[in-house]
């Protein structure tokens, strides 16, 4: 059986469509389901990369191809042309390929190098401060409103313990739980991986800000519905202090 060629512009043509298309048609769709949102913006990059993967095992499949081609003709004749004439675009695909390989090491290496450099100077400023809900909550002295999520703890600031009463700052931290209980830590690092190796692609810009505001809503809507009706309006007077900024 010979390699599908034809397997491989309609990949790369569904990448094409997907990296395209996505910024209009998802950008603003999933206000009322954002978990909805975040699975079809994820599994259109997942659809992505597997096409993407998938014209470079045909392409590896038609080198193989063409090798045996090649050793079966005598060389020379049109038989053996003909092989060579079509390796021509599986190879170039093997050749992007590795050239993207590269690069995207290229591009990785500054983000990994910084985030070993930035962790044990927060492991090292933060305090504890209490449990929440099984989760350790960590105090850090900041001047300004802060509060962040990480994979299995809450960091927040000294500013914003003295800026929000109780029922606000229970809401923050049920806000940030609701960004561990989805795993949007890893949502987000992935849309922003996409991002830094894609910069000049529209869709890998719409995806890193789909996922913030998406995520954004689930922990808004987590929050809420611990919080119960009496306190919920204390997640609006919290998001009052960050003003532009996220929690």
């Amino acid at each position: 059986m010979s390699a599908p060629i034809l397997l491989i512009p309609i990949a790369l043509e569904w990448v094409l469509l997907i990296t395209t298309l996505a910024p209009v048609a998802l950008v603003g769709r999933f206000n009322s389901r954002p978990r909805l949102g975040l699975a079809i913006w994820f599994g259109s990059l997942l659809s992505a990369g597997l096409a993407t993967g998938l014209a470079l095992v045909v392409a590896i499949w038609s080198y193989f191809d063409t090798f045996a081609a090649l050793e079966a003709s005598l060389f020379g004749d049109s038989e053996w042309f003909m092989a060579l004439a079509v390796s021509f675009g599986p190879w170039l695909a093997l050749l992007l390929g590795g050239v993207s390989l590269v690069l995207v090491q290229q591009r990785l290496e500054p983000l990994v190098v910084t985030a070993r450099q930035i962790k044990p100077a927060v492991d090292q400023a933060k305090r504890p401060l209490l449990n929440f809900m099984g989760t350790p909550v960590y105090a850090i002295d900041l001047p300004f409103a802060y509060a962040v999520a990480g994979r299995r703890e809450i960091i927040v600031s000294s500013a914003l313990q003295n800026l929000l009463n109780t029922d606000a700052f229970a809401a923050v931290l049920w806000h940030e739980l609701g960004h561990i209980r989805g795993r949007h830590f890893g949502l987000k690092k992935l849309a922003r991986i996409v991002r830094v190796l894609s910069p000049t692609l529209a869709a890998s810009k719409a995806l890193v800000a789909e996922v913030e505001r998406l995520c954004e809503v689930v922990a808004d809507d987590f929050a809420t519905r611990n919080l119960g009706n009496k306190k919920a309006p204390a997640l609006e007077s919290a998001r009052a202090i960050f003003r532009d900024s996220a929690f």
